[in-house]
């Protein structure tokens, strides 16, 4: 299903160190290959806004992706979203050390995804990630923005939605966002609004919805996965645990990298 990939190019530098620290090796936690780091590959290279980039082929073990959240202040000016939940304008992020950059070898497999996933929501940026402006986080409705993609593969069953950290935290992968279930007839989401027969899992802050809320500033990839077969899972799905198996199917991705910072 995956047409032959196309060469890296030099202006993928800095995705390709970030590439070994969110999809090189903790994407899910099983030592089965198939569940090695993205359906994106075992490297990931996030990339200017429009450019997505993965690698075919799964080698190395998976570390596990099992984030604990140490918990999430409350203090003056905290609001609520549409779950009603109150997010304050700090979370503690809990502590560990961050993995390490590409090998060589990695670096060497990277490839440009066969999809493309952008953001007509976001401003362009002058290069690196898309900017994620304040609306989309706990600063301001703390919902997703709008999501557009093409190249989803003939055969494609369900299309699946992640907003994961870059770097992970305490060696283990962050879900910020899950959502399967997507028609793959679709093209695109929009801002807040899910399409029917979409369905959202718990992510890593323990919430069944969207969360990105940095203490500081952080960096952040979307992915959306194309699966060969369906997997349907119920409403509340463990993200972490979900995206083992759907790495199994999938083989094709679209990736989009933004980053937010908030003043301290």
């Amino acid at each position: 299903m995956r047409p032959p990939a196309k060469a890296t190019s030099a202006g993928l530098c800095l995705a390709l160190v970030a590439a070994g620290l969110l999809l090189g090796g903790c994407g899910g936690g099983s030592s089965d290959p198939q569940s090695a780091a993205a359906g994106e590959g075992s490297a990931q290279a996030p990339a200017p806004a429009g450019a997505n980039t993965s690698r075919p082929g799964v080698g190395s073990k998976q570390r596990t992706a099992d984030k604990q959240h140490s918990g999430q202040q409350q203090g003056p000016g905290a609001s609520t979203t549409g779950d009603g939940q109150k997010h304050g304008p700090r979370i503690a992020q809990p502590k560990g050390q961050r993995e390490q950059a590409p090998s060589a070898a990695e670096k060497a497999n990277l490839t440009i995804a066969d999809m493309s996933l952008t953001s007509p929501s976001l401003p362009a940026g002058p290069g690196g990630p898309t900017p994620l402006t304040p609306p989309y986080t706990c600063d301001g409705a703390g919902k997703w923005p709008a999501l557009s993609w093409s190249g989803v593969p003939a055969g494609t069953r369900e299309l699946v939605l992640y907003a994961m950290n870059l770097a992970p935290v305490g060696g283990k992968l962050f879900v910020d966002w899950a959502v399967a279930g997507i028609d793959p007839a679709l093209s695109g989401i929009e801002a807040a609004k899910l399409p029917k027969g979409a369905v959202v899992g718990t992510n890593s802050f323990g919430k069944r919805g969207y969360e990105i809320c940095p203490e500081g500033s952080e960096t952040y990839i979307f992915a959306i996965y194309a699966l060969a077969r369906a997997l349907s899972p119920k409403p509340g799905f463990d993200a972490r645990e979900f995206r083992k198996a759907l790495l199994g199917v999938s083989g094709d991705v679209g990736l989009l990298s933004v980053a937010y910072s908030r003043s301290q």
